[in-house]
């Protein structure tokens, strides 16, 4: 289950920007992804080219979902509700626009090395935790915390491959259910949507109590990426249910359906779900 503290939210390893209209995003230039964080913080060397992997993936994922996403992908609707798409695009967008280093929308920070009640909160078996707070001004950048889990064994482990080396390409494809073992840049992908800074750039409209954009966790089981194919098809089934979050407010249906369009694109192959649906 996701762990949940207030104003944090953190991703469990038993668990695992809306515009009013869709904009284009700035082709990343995976080369530049370092600058696009205000500052990286108590990164050692080998944590540094992880979390620097991590980025340049996060912006591969989101710009290949941005231009693969539609009604009819299977990528899509595993996810996400035809009357979702413009949000869906906006949140890659945003994503992707954030890599020119020299008119970044929003900035963070990632922290490779959490002490104190963080890092007693990262234990063994979480991710990455992030700070959803509300900054208070335009210098307050919050942080993404890394924690040693993300450096070690589990979904943070893989990275994407390169699709210009076709044995490697080929190798990747070859894995037997590879969506539900997401690469660090799924991670990332998937804490990055937690940022009030980030959120608010697609989803204005969605604000908690605190005044938080932020989007939150449905973590019912040991792999999210499935949890938030099980969220989409409980609308399919309820769509005014309002005993759960609403799939486009779910930041794992995000970082779930770039990462499904980014295989259905480069392993062409789609994935359909199983015939007797998802256990609810």
């Amino acid at each position: 289950m996701a762990a949940r503290f207030l104003p944090i939210r953190a991703i469990a390893l038993s668990c695992l920007l809306y515009y009013a209209d869709a904009v284009p995003g700035i082709t990343p230039n995976l080369r530049s992804l370092t600058k696009r964080y205000n500052t990286f913080v108590n990164c050692d060397e080998r944590q540094m080219a992880k979390a620097s992997q991590a980025a340049a993936d996060m912006a591969n994922l989101a710009l290949h979902a941005y231009d693969e996403a539609n009604t009819d992908s299977y990528g899509f609707k595993h996810y996400f509700r035809d009357k979702e798409l413009d949000k869906f695009k906006g949140a890659m967008s945003a994503i992707q626009r954030n890599n020119d280093p020299t008119n970044a929308p929003y900035n963070f920070i990632i922290d490779c090395a959490p002490t104190g009640d963080i890092g007693k909160q990262c234990g063994d078996k979480i991710y990455a935790i992030t700070d959803a707070s509300v900054p208070r001004d335009d210098n307050d950048h919050k942080s993404i915390w890394l924690c040693p889990l993300f450096f070690g064994k589990g979904d943070a482990e893989k990275d994407l491959p390169n699709t210009e080396d076709a044995d490697q390409l080929k190798a990747w494809c070859k894995q037997k259910d590879y969506t539900f073992f997401p690469t660090a840049g799924h991670v990332l992908l998937h804490e990055i949507t937690h940022l009030d800074a980030v959120a608010k750039l697609w989803s204005p409209d969605k604000v908690d109590g605190m005044g938080r954009h932020g989007m939150e966790d449905f973590a019912k089981s040991s792999k999210p990426i499935q949890d938030a194919r099980r969220l989409k098809v409980f609308f399919d089934n309820e769509p005014n249910r309002e005993d759960e979050i609403e799939p486009a407010f779910n930041a794992e249906s995000y970082a779930g359906a770039a990462t499904e369009l980014w295989a259905q694109k480069f392993c062409k192959k789609d994935f359909i779900p199983p015939k007797r649906g998802y256990k609810t």
